[in-house]
């Protein structure tokens, strides 16, 4: 019933989905208050500098860009190649381009920052190239069948989180794009790099790091900005070429200068609803890993 409802909402106009957009940004905000204490403090605490109208005006519009997102994720299901490409413009094509015309693979890392979704998307539908998509996977089968199915709609090779690794050696004679989503906030157990990013002490997954020093692939930084409602621009930037070291988090930290230079310049389009924050104390979680 759930898939059923989403694929028909997929189907509706633009106009009508923005309609329904500003519609449940204003219940989410104002009546739901949807992880409203989570948002006023990550905002709060990454933004000091800012007045509380302007943290209330990044709140409101945060709101919006939340479920702009979600509905526009779901109009993936319908939307053809030629209106995406009309929506989202990739500035640089000739960047990631021009590793993998060289017999090069690489590896780009990317955030929660405007549409992931279609970001995946676009770039699978411009390039010549195979690409994964690095996931993780959702607890529910029949919703992660269907999100695995709406990411791979234009070409892309979703990976779960746990197979990189084996995928990566299984095609490491075939020149592809492997695609990271890399802001999210890991496990404790897992935690092995922290930074100062937005104010806060913050640890990262450090992905970058070790598929780029193990497969030996550059890592491109890929940046989102939301022109207009609907309407997108997308950038490539080589972070680090090769050689990469095996150790250290180098790709990890130039990672985290660039994103938050990014979230900075279009604060309202990241996705403040999470806990990002929730591991405070930083400790040894396991030998030789320096937290």
């Amino acid at each position: 019933m759930l898939r059923f409802l989403l694929r028909t909402l997929s189907r509706l106009p633009f106009p009508v989905l923005y309609a329904l957009s500003s519609f449940t940004a204003f219940v989410l905000h104002y009546i739901v208050r949807y992880r409203a204490k989570v948002i006023h403090e990550n905002l709060q605490n990454s933004f000091p500098e800012k007045s509380a109208a302007e943290i209330k005006q990044i709140t409101k519009d945060f709101y919006l860009n939340l479920t702009d997102v979600s509905f526009e994720s779901l109009k993936v299901l319908d939307i053809s190649k030629e209106e995406l490409e009309k929506r989202v413009r990739i500035t640089n094509i000739d960047v990631p381009m021009s590793t993998l015309d060289n017999g090069q693979s690489h590896l780009g890392l990317t955030s929660h920052l405007c549409n992931w979704e279609w970001l995946l998307q676009i770039c699978a539908i411009q390039s010549k190239y195979p690409i994964d998509a690095v996931y993780k996977p959702l607890h529910n089968a029949k919703m992660d069948q269907f999100i695995y199915n709406l990411r791979a709609r234009f070409g892309a090779h979703p990976v779960a989180m746990k197979d990189t690794l084996r995928e990566l050696v299984k095609n490491r004679k075939t020149v592809r794009s492997m695609a990271m989503v890399a802001d999210q906030t890991p496990p404790h157990s897992e935690i092995q790099h922290w930074a100062t990013f937005l104010n806060q002490y913050t640890p990262f997954y450090v992905g970058g790091d070790k598929i780029g020093g193990a497969m030996q692939m550059p890592v491109l930084f890929v940046s989102m900005k939301r022109i207009n409602r609907g309407y997108y621009e997308v950038t490539f930037e080589i972070l680090k070429n090769i050689p990469i070291a095996k150790e250290g988090h180098e790709v990890t930290q130039l990672f985290i200068e660039r994103l938050e230079a990014c979230i900075k310049e279009q604060p309202a389009n990241w996705l403040w609803s999470h806990r990002r924050w929730k591991h405070k104390e930083a400790k040894v979680v396991r030998k030789g890993t320096v937290v």
